[in-house]
């Protein structure tokens, strides 16, 4: 018989490698350079090295003994550094994990990783291991040993012995006896359940099948590889959140010279604002002097002529009286002729009326509030999350009770809040924030719906376009336009025009009537100046910057237009003109004529738009009726609709062909094909009165705005979902058209000769 026996010494390993995560110095360091040091050997509740050092889930360290005196319950136990509830194992604060690497360290009194290993070939208990069975995978004492030498049933098996540390070459590691099953070693590592388990687990609660488990010498290394790759990857994370920190630091050293210059800006805006008062107090004083002295002089000239007028007529009647009484009948009838003159002349004097003379002083106070609150100044800033942000793809939704966003979350929401516009000049008018600089702009048209308190909330700036919060609560409801309840009422979001510009004249920059507006790819405004005959166009800030056309029917010539369209890819202009013309005409970019038709097809040109092919769309008032025009002027489509319009004035397509028409007597929007097929109708009375344009902003969202009330804007899906409504705090007179620009403004023309640039959507600011 053969027996083949392998002794071998192995030596415990020189390094361990460090599994640590958390508490790596490396990771709780600030300084990249910092070297490795240690971990303490002392207990920070005994003060004394550890014995059987036991660690908590948030990783710290303590003794087993000092632990069960701070215990809490046998459920769980705060963490006497961190304070932090950890619950306990079955087994309490003895079933806890041991802190190997300090154990190591102090070459510690753990009884697990230090104890003599039993023998578990022969099941004595009171048998100490002396070597290993590689084929077995059993622990042998020496009688174990001698059996495997000589018995046939262990022929070939290789036995090693184990050093004093009771470790062998094949596993590198002290064995661990297993928490569940003191007298059995933990051997094999469970992949499922990611924990190390004994024989007796294995054969118990991870059976081979259900569970994929394999030896530690085979799987361990790879799973140690895996801890050190992920490890790597937290560093690399670790060095991304030290630069935040750093950026951080930076950040508040400047927020903190920005706060300084902030309140001196502050402290100079405030004397500058009482030296223009005190300026304006010197002026109208004075003002009022000047008048008190003009009406003054005025009235006692006035009462010099009465009182000289008293003194003639008192003296022609002293003489009819003498001479009446002094005198014969012959003698008074030689005065007859003069004393008639006089008389007569007395009698037919008309003394002018004389008025109440009023001198006051007449000061707004509501407007002195809204004025000081909006042109004083405000704080410009940028949202901060104080929170480490979660990196993972966020799903994108928009929700329908709020405006978003570009806000906006606009909560995010109530910390993301859209920055004020500077002060920028807008044709004849400073605009500073969402308020114009002087109280004279303040039109009779319009009337503050709300009083200075809508201007500020809650002590905090609110320049924003739109009041943060929701706006309606629709419980996520799909809502059709039969579901529209007759005059019903929704609560509407806020809102407060930006900038304004435009006044009553010839001049550039002036209107008499301006009925349409568009707005082309460089978000330039251009508006139809109907009984001038001309297209003004402007900057997206209001400032004019050329125009075109004059009163006549030659060509480059312009007779009342009343609606523009822009074709996106040229820029060329597109105009209607209403009778006597009611045609088509095309300017390029500059202002240049290019044709005109359809003289004699249109009637009643109402609204126009451009589709992405270049087909102009004319939705004609009075006859009802849809015309599409190619470029050249050839009649494309047309289609009569006069069963489901009652007064259409605006127009929209998207990129389905489907051509969304706002009725203003209908008090909706009606989708048609190109085909003239009635497909649906969006909103419906209580919701959108008396509609003035249709518009679709970038999100592919139908717009619809109303003059009905207040300036309104209810936005919805384009198959009839409301998504959101706004309001304005201010009334305006009647209105004639809209427009909608790529950051989400809103052009409104006006009949008081101005228009008016609203946000109706909030953009999110950007944080660090």
């Amino acid at each position: 018989m053969k027996m083949s026996l392998k002794l071998n010494m192995i030596s415990p390993p020189s390094s361990l490698p460090d599994t640590s995560l958390f508490g790596s110095p490396v990771l709780d360091s600030l300084d990249d350079q910092m070297p490795y040091e240690p971990p303490s050997t002392k207990c920070s509740i005994c003060r004394e090295t550890f014995k059987d050092p036991k660690v908590l889930i948030c990783l710290h360290t303590f003794c087993q003994q000092c632990l069960e005196r701070v215990q809490d319950s046998p459920e769980n136990i705060t963490c006497p550094k961190c304070k932090r509830d950890c619950a306990l194992p079955i087994q309490g604060v003895a079933g806890l994990h041991t802190d190997y690497a300090v154990s190591n360290l102090v070459g510690g009194s753990s009884t697990n990783s230090n104890s003599p290993l039993p023998c578990t070939g022969c099941k004595n208990k009171e048998s100490n291991a002396v070597a290993r069975c590689v084929d077995c995978n059993n622990f042998l004492c020496s009688n174990c040993v001698t059996a495997h030498r000589y018995m046939h049933c262990f022929e070939g098996h290789e036995v090693r012995f184990l050093n004093p540390h009771g470790c062998d070459d094949m596993i590198s590691e002290k064995m661990v006896c297993c928490p569940r099953h003191e007298n059995e070693m933990l051997r094999f590592f469970c992949k499922t359940c990611n924990e190390l388990i004994c024989q007796e687990c294995a054969l118990i609660d991870h059976l081979k099948g259900s569970h994929d488990f394999d030896n530690i010498s085979d799987i361990g290394p790879k799973q140690i590889q895996l801890i050190s790759e992920l490890t790597e990857k937290c560093r690399e994370k670790a060095q991304e959140y030290r630069y935040i920190g750093k950026m951080v630091n930076t950040f508040e050293s400047r927020l903190d010279m920005q706060l300084q210059k902030a309140k001196g800006e502050v402290t100079e805006a405030y004397n500058f604002y009482c030296n223009m008062l005190t300026e304006r107090k010197t002026e109208i004083l004075k003002q009022l002097e000047d008048i008190y002295n003009t009406k003054k002089v005025g009235l006692h000239l006035l009462s010099n002529s009465t009182q000289e007028i008293v003194e003639n007529i008192d003296k022609v009647i002293s003489f009819v009286d003498r001479i009446t009484k002094y005198s014969s009948m012959t003698e008074i009838l030689t005065f007859k002729g003069l004393i008639d003159s006089k008389l007569q002349y007395t009698v037919g004097l008309m003394p002018d009326p004389v008025h109440e003379v009023n001198l006051e002083f007449i000061s707004n106070f509501q407007a002195i509030e809204a004025a000081v609150r909006n042109t004083f100044g405000y704080i410009k800033h940028d949202s901060i999350d104080s929170s480490p942000r979660n990196h993972l793809p966020q799903p994108i939704a928009r929700p329908n009770s709020t405006v978003n966003s570009v806000n906006i979350d606009c909560s995010y929401q109530n910390g993301h809040i859209f920055d004020p516009i500077p002060a920028k000049k807008f044709g004849s008018t400073t605009s500073l924030g969402p308020f114009t600089h002087s109280l004279s702009d303040i039109t009779p048209y319009e009337k503050w719906s709300s009083g200075s308190t809508d201007i500020l909330q809650n002590g905090t700036h609110d320049f924003s376009l739109t009041v943060n919060g929701p706006t309606m609560d629709l419980a996520n409801k799909y809502i059709s336009p039969g579901m529209y309840p007759v005059k019903s009422q929704i609560k509407r979001q806020k809102m407060i025009y930006h900038c304004k510009f435009g006044e009553f004249g010839v001049m550039e920059g002036q209107f008499t009537e301006p009925s349409g507006v568009a707005v082309n790819a460089q978000n330039d405004i251009i508006v139809a100046d109907t009984n001038n005959h001309r297209i003004q166009i402007f900057d997206k800030e209001g400032r004019f910057k050329f125009q075109f056309g004059e009163c006549g029917k030659r060509d480059g010539q312009l007779l009342y237009p009343n609606r523009v369209a822009v074709v996106k890819n040229s820029g060329d202009i597109i105009v209607t003109e209403r009778s006597p013309t009611h045609q088509i005409q095309i300017y390029n970019q500059y202002g240049q004529f290019v044709r005109k038709f359809g003289a004699n097809i249109l009637q009643h040109p109402r609204g126009v738009t451009v589709d992405a092919k270049g087909l102009i769309i004319v939705a004609e008032c009075k006859v009802m009726r849809v015309i599409i025009f190619d470029q050249e002027g050839n009649v494309m489509h047309k289609f009569g609709c006069s069963k489901h319009l009652e007064f259409p004035n605006g127009v929209v397509v998207n990129d389905k062909q489907e051509i969304f028409i706002s009725d203003n007597r209908a008090h909706c929007v009606k989708v048609f094909d190109y085909e003239g097929h009635f497909l649906r109708q969006i909103g419906g009375e209580g919701l959108t009165n008396y509609p003035i344009g249709v518009c679709i902003n970038t999100h592919g969202e139908i717009l619809v705005a109303d003059n009905h009330n207040n300036f309104n804007i209810t936005v919805f899906t384009q198959d009839g979902q409301l998504v959101s409504a706004s309001e304005s705090k201010v009334k305006h007179a009647q209105c004639f058209d809209v427009a909608l620009m790529d950051d989400g403004s809103v052009i409104l023309a006006s009949k008081d000769y101005r228009l008016y640039i609203y946000r109706y959507m909030q953009i999110p600011s950007i944080g660090i």
